[in-house]
């Protein structure tokens, strides 16, 4: 039975449900801004944590699909990176938002809430359109390209779809 979230992934190509989730995840976090009490901010964020929980399973079955795992790691590292680096920018973003002037129609964390949630949710359609599922579906790489990088994955003796 498929019931949580990154089960799909043996499902729906991962590049969608990829997509799809990070596409969810700014809906939730633009739902943020319409939070009036406790309540409705708390079911906002476990609709953000649910969301959020399928992305780096998915990241990871995409990487294993492009990269050997000796590759995959310096790849991993990479994105956990970005996390800090994230806290770092969204600390200095969060602050600019705060102190939006006193005529703004909107509560700083509201527009930020509602900015951020946005861009990320375009974002998401964004990897739905560009993201390949799979390397040989890749509209940029030739036949022989494909078949060299089948042949280079072919170490992890995982394949490239289901």
């Amino acid at each position: 039975m498929l019931t949580h979230p990154v089960y799909f992934l043996q499902a729906v190509p991962a590049a969608k449900w990829l997509g799809l989730n990070v596409a969810l995840w700014g809906t939730a976090t633009a739902c943020g801004a319409a939070a009036k009490n406790y309540q409705t901010l708390l079911v906002s964020r476990v609709f953000l944590g649910i969301f959020e929980a399928t992305i780096a399973p998915s990241l990871m079955l995409i990487s294993s699909q492009w990269y050997t795992k000796s590759e995959q790691a310096p790849r991993f590292s990479f994105w956990y990176t970005g996390l800090g680096l994230g806290q770092i920018v969204g600390g200095l973003v969060s602050f600019g938002f705060q102190h939006m002037g006193p005529g703004a129609k909107l509560a700083g964390w509201r527009t930020m809430f509602l900015t951020l949630g946005v861009i990320t949710a375009i974002v998401g359609i964004c990897v739905i359109i560009f993201l390949p599922d799979t390397p040989m579906k890749a509209k940029w790489l030739s036949d022989q390209e494909k078949v060299a990088l089948f042949k280079h994955v072919s170490v992890n003796q995982t394949g490239v779809e289901n």
